[in-house]
């Protein structure tokens, strides 16, 4: 796919007035009392030092270029023999570099609910279990079950209204099979 289709692809994710962005636009119903105590969570545990911007993955950069951190920053040898998040090495893959191993780029948390399985080889189910292993891989804390509920609650804010598209019309293939032989 060209980059320019690529780029116009893109375009169609963008799901604009989520309750978030409502929330911070003045509707100050938009947001449930719960979804704003998550929010101050998200803020307080200290998330919003990579899952931060108008995408929630990271400060602004130039077009072409992400926001990477290393995962896991804190590592866990339960965690790590359960999900082997370190297998895969990351950016360094791509650059054969060793500084860049284990590098990610931070994603962005718009949609998130919508995005099952998580991190970056699909080892992880639910996004409230997602949540604990950021906190304690990131930020080496423990959630209490109250805070992970509370930031899955606000991540739920996030999700906007998709725009309408229309399918492309397939090829007829009457006569024929899709099926490989």
């Amino acid at each position: 796919m060209s980059r320019r289709r690529w780029r116009r692809y893109e375009r169609t994710l963008i799901t604009p007035d989520s309750p978030f962005d409502l929330f911070i636009r003045g509707n100050k119903k938009a947001m449930s009392v719960q979804q704003i105590k998550g929010f101050e969570t998200f803020k307080t545990v200290g998330c919003v030092a990579c899952h931060s911007g108008v995408n929630f993955s990271g400060p602004a950069f130039p077009v072409g270029t992400a926001f990477f951190q290393k995962f896991p920053t804190f590592p866990d040898q339960e965690l790590e023999k359960k999900f082997g998040f370190s297998k895969d090495l990351g950016k360094a893959d791509v650059t054969k570099d060793e500084a860049d191993k284990n590098l990610w780029r931070v994603p962005t948390l718009r949609n998130i609910t919508l995005t099952a399985p998580y991190f970056h080889n699909g080892s992880v189910q639910t996004l409230n279990e997602a949540v604990r292993i950021m906190a304690k891989t990131q930020l080496n804390r423990v959630l209490t079950n109250q805070e992970a509920l509370e930031i899955e609650t606000f991540l739920g804010a996030l999700t906007g209204k998709f725009p309408k598209m229309t399918m492309p019309r397939l090829p007829e293939t009457e006569g024929t099979t899709l099926i490989a032989e």
